[in-house]
């Protein structure tokens, strides 16, 4: 096991929340791709925009990152707090692997999932 930073539950939960939020933020992005495809299979002319076809990926990995992490936490031995730092250098998103390394920077930016110009369908 490494030696890197060990926080208290609250801050990892805390991390782990705003990434989740992150996520559903992703997930809204991929439910206005599936309404114009929908529409598109009706035969409504409409223009899928590629960023929401990429943020489909991105929300794949984006979860599955963070269950790996999650994982990699769970399989640590407790005594003296969590691992952070050794099981957030695994993680294969080097943005989110950063945030969740440093969870003392619990106000980091997390990436924008909103393109200008895009036509809101809800």
């Amino acid at each position: 096991m490494g030696h890197g930073s060990r926080i208290d539950s609250q801050q990892l939960l805390a991390t782990l929340a705003r990434e989740l939020e992150y996520a559903g933020a992703m997930c809204e992005r991929v439910e206005s791709l599936v309404t114009q495809l929908v529409r598109a299979n009706r035969g409504e002319e409409v223009e899928v925009n590629l960023f929401e076809i990429q943020a489909l990926d991105m929300l794949i990995q984006h979860l599955a990152a963070l269950a790996d992490f999650t994982q990699r936490l769970s399989n640590q031995e407790t005594d003296g707090g969590l691992d952070v730092e050794t099981a957030a250098a695994e993680v294969k998103l080097a943005d989110l692997a950063g945030r969740l390394g440093a969870p003392i920077h619990l106000k980091a930016p997390l990436p924008s999932v909103a393109t200008s110009g895009d036509l809101d369908l809800f």
